[in-house]
């Protein structure tokens, strides 16, 4: 007579919890480890854009000292930097929607080196500031490298220089 439960007789197919655990186990490791690659990536790809951004706006400024006869100047302070333009024996801030003040996004450090000096620029709160790379209305650049570094991850850096060979170049500086 059937009773309508299934019959013990026959062997269940299916997975043990051990198996499961297991099986959840190795995943797991497999996307921390994604996820500490993708991580490093991220610091990496915002390191290159920021650098890159420096680097763009550099070229505008270059072109805008060019063509309207004017220098133009990069402040570089702790965690921003701003353009400056040279009128009536004074520095001025650069009244520009492309050349505005930019921060630097959070655990982010910029490094300065002129003339073989390499600092870490302050924020100064002086009213008469004075930018340390020159954009001349010549075309000529101020010798510079600038550093952006991850302060999580100081082994990434991207260095934006115009030493070695007068024009703009930018790299991944490799530990």
């Amino acid at each position: 007579m059937k009773t309508g439960y299934p019959s013990l007789s026959h062997t269940e197919k299916g997975f043990t919890l051990i198996e499961i655990l297991v099986a959840v186990v190795i995943i797991s490791i497999i996307l921390g480890i994604a996820l500490l690659k993708f991580d490093i990536d991220n610091y990496e790809t915002l390191l290159k854009q920021e650098a890159g951004r420096i680097s763009r706006m550099l070229e505008l400024a270059d072109q805008q000292a060019i063509f309207q006869g004017q220098d133009i100047g990069l402040l570089i302070e702790d965690k921003q930097y701003e353009f400056y333009v040279y009128t009536k024996q004074s520095w001025k801030p650069l009244q520009d929607k492309l050349l505005k003040k930019k921060t630097l996004p959070p655990d982010m450090e910029i490094t300065l080196t002129l003339d073989g000096l390499r600092t870490r620029p302050q924020t100064s709160n002086s009213v008469d500031k004075k930018p340390q790379i020159i954009v001349f209305s010549s075309g000529e650049l101020t010798p510079f490298e600038i550093r952006l570094s991850q302060i999580s991850h100081p082994e990434l850096s991207y260095v934006l220089s115009n030493t070695k060979t007068g024009k703009l170049e930018l790299y991944r500086e490799t530990p």
